[in-house]
Formats: structure tokens, sequence, C-alpha cells
């Protein structure tokens, strides 16, 4: 629904978020006894907040993630979009308290979730797999650019193009953008995904490129996410197209935090490593973190 100029400063109390990397402005808001959350915008247009809006209203979940309200125009200057505020803690923080089988539990609903994300379909054009390919290009470029040469991410690349045939014909959903466990939250020991203004669309194995985020933290957590998501045992296919998209975010991730957000570098930094060390093993398309487990 479109509401422009909402004034909601006049009708509750708007406590700024700092939270996160995202270029929105976030607010919680209260009106009464109700909390929404909402974003603000200035380089979004109206056209693109009311796309985020049908689309993630869209998504077949009845719970777990939350829905957007309204959007229109902010302010002669802002676009906005109003979501439901989800109560809960942050998942990121209470994750190392949480016992391993809560944290697999929890993955498993991730997973459930995810797969309903993707149940929404995008429209597949016979391109698709070329602009991927550009898509490649340009973060290799930009790497050399930079003047980097790291000789893992060297051999990344020399994986990718040996491999990017792969990604040929495969299905296009919707993504969340972003899917980790930074933008998630728990509550009752039930999980709520966020932050969905990075949404994009692609093959769904892509979404799992940033799957560092959760391993990282927690493999019982990650492995969750996989079998929730497959209801079982990940396919083979899924490992091997998942190592050409996890190099690919790898080779991009420096030069855009070098661009784009300096102050996060060292993070990104010790992401694109920890991607490289699940993968010393040339030969195999399964991430060592994995192997680990496999091998308990």
């Amino acid at each position: 629904m479109r509401v422009d100029n909402p004034r909601f400063h006049e009708k509750g109390s708007m406590h700024r978020i700092t939270k996160g990397w995202s270029l929105d402005e976030k607010y919680l808001l209260t009106m009464g006894k109700e909390q929404f959350l909402l974003r603000t915008s200035t380089r979004k247009t109206l056209v693109q907040q009311e796309k985020e809006y049908q689309w993630i209203s869209s998504i077949p979940a009845e719970e777990g993630v939350g829905k957007p309200l309204q959007y229109g125009l902010y302010d002669q200057e802002k676009t906005y979009i109003l979501y439901q505020y989800l109560k809960g803690e942050d998942f990121l923080s209470v994750l190392p308290s949480l016992t391993q089988e809560l944290q697999y539990d929890l993955g498993l609903q991730a997973g459930d979730l995810l797969s309903k994300i993707h149940q929404v379909e995008g429209k597949r054009k016979e391109e698709d797999a070329l602009a991927y390919g550009r898509k490649i290009a340009r973060k290799i470029k930009k790497f050399h650019e930079y003047g980097l040469s790291d000789p893992s991410l060297i051999q990344a690349m020399d994986y990718v193009h040996k491999h990017k045939h792969l990604i040929k014909d495969r299905p296009k959903v919707l993504h969340h953008g972003d899917f980790h466990v930074g933008n998630m939250i728990v509550h009752e020991q039930k999980l709520f995904v966020v932050d969905f203004n990075r949404y994009d669309f692609g093959d769904p194995y892509e979404e799992f490129d940033r799957i560092t985020l959760n391993s990282d933290y927690s493999s019982d957590f990650t492995r969750g996410l996989l079998h929730g998501y497959f209801k079982g045992v990940p396919p083979l296919s899924f490992w091997h197209l998942l190592k050409i998209y996890r190099y690919v975010n790898a080779i991009g991730s420096i030069p855009w935090a070098l661009e784009y957000s300096l102050e996060s570098l060292p993070f990104v930094e010790d992401m694109v490593k920890k991607t490289l060390e699940d993968y010393e093993d040339l030969e195999s398309p399964l991430p060592k973190w994995y192997q680990e487990h496999l091998s308990l």
C-alpha cells in the first residue's frame, strides 16, 4: 500500500538504528503500543521501493519473515518502506551461548525459511548465464585495477574460468541478498530473518555464497541451514556450484571494501581468508568445515 508524506514523527517516537552497513536510514517507530521498522532512503526511487514492497510481500511464509506494510514518498528528498517489527534478540549476539542442538535446530528453521523465499520465481532469460559471466569479468577487472595479486585468489579465478559452464540454465529465484547470522533474530527459540533491502534474483545456490559468515560462527547452525533447505543432505551438484559462487564473492569482496566500505576491510579480508582455507583441497568441492563434520 502506497502512503505518501506519512508524518511518522508526528504520530509517534522514532529511534535511530545504527547497527549494520546499510546505506538506508533505519528507525524503530513506536506508535502507541505498536512498533514498526522504518527504512528511509535518499537513493532509492519510488519505483524501487514499490518493487521491494511487492516482491517481499509475495514470500509464502506466515512466520519468520518481517513483511512490508506500506511504502511511499517520505518527504521531498526521501522514499521509505515500513516493515513489521520483529521482536527478539540479535542472533549473532546470543549464538555462542546456545547449545549445539539448538544451534542446529535454528539452522533447520533458517533453511526452511530460505526455501520459502526461493519459491518466488524470477523471470528467466536466455542471457542470464552470459550476464553472470560479465559479472565475473567485472569483479576480476576491479581486482586487477586495485593492484591485488593474492596467489590463492588467482587460483580461484582459474577455477571459476574452468567451471563457469556449470551456471548455464540454472533456475532464477528471489534472493534475500545478504542471508547470514548477522541478519537474523531469535525469540523463544524461533528464528526470524530481517533486512531484505539487498534483495535480488539469481540461482538459488548463489544465495549461499556468503556461507562463511555462518560457518565461521557455528558449523552446527550451518549444517542445519543446509539440511533444512534441502530437507536432507545437499546434492554434490550444489557443492560444485557453491565453490564457484564463493570464489566469485571472494574475488570481488576486497575491491568492494576498498571502494565503498574501507572500515570493513579487515573483516572482509578475514572472511576471504577463511573462504580460501575452506578449499585448501583444490580438487574437492566440499569445504573443509563440512569435510571435518563428515569425518566425525
